[in-house]
């Protein structure tokens, strides 16, 4: 596959699995569990295959930002399911999400270490 197809599926589904993550948050009703949690699982799959599919072609090894990246991957992750579980603690779980994507954010454009 081509570089720019990689990386257009990482950014698209990270884009998605975000919007999942704070629909959940939003929306955090029983009735809406399997579907967003089924959707949440596909797009985090996407994201981890297409993110190390880039890291292969641009031939980098495994540094320091992209282990902070794939920790961040795994929080975020896990926060869809969170949202249904812990419907008491959605503004705290928001913030930490967005926290996160910040923090993934910031390795990705300075890549510093």
């Amino acid at each position: 596959m081509n570089y720019q197809v990689f990386v257009v599926l990482h950014l698209v589904s990270v884009i998605l699995m975000s919007g999942v993550t704070f629909a959940a948050f939003a929306a955090s009703a029983q009735e809406n569990r399997r579907t967003f949690l089924m959707t949440s699982g596909i797009l985090s799959l996407l994201v981890f295959i297409s993110g190390f599919g880039v890291m292969g072609m641009m031939g980098l090894g495994f540094p320091g930002w992209a282990m902070v990246k794939l920790v961040c991957w795994l929080v975020l992750s896990g926060l869809t399911g969170m949202a249904f579980r812990m419907t008491d603690k959605v503004p705290m779980l928001s913030t930490l999400a967005g926290v996160i994507i910040a923090i993934a954010v910031v390795m990705v454009v300075y890549k510093p270490f």
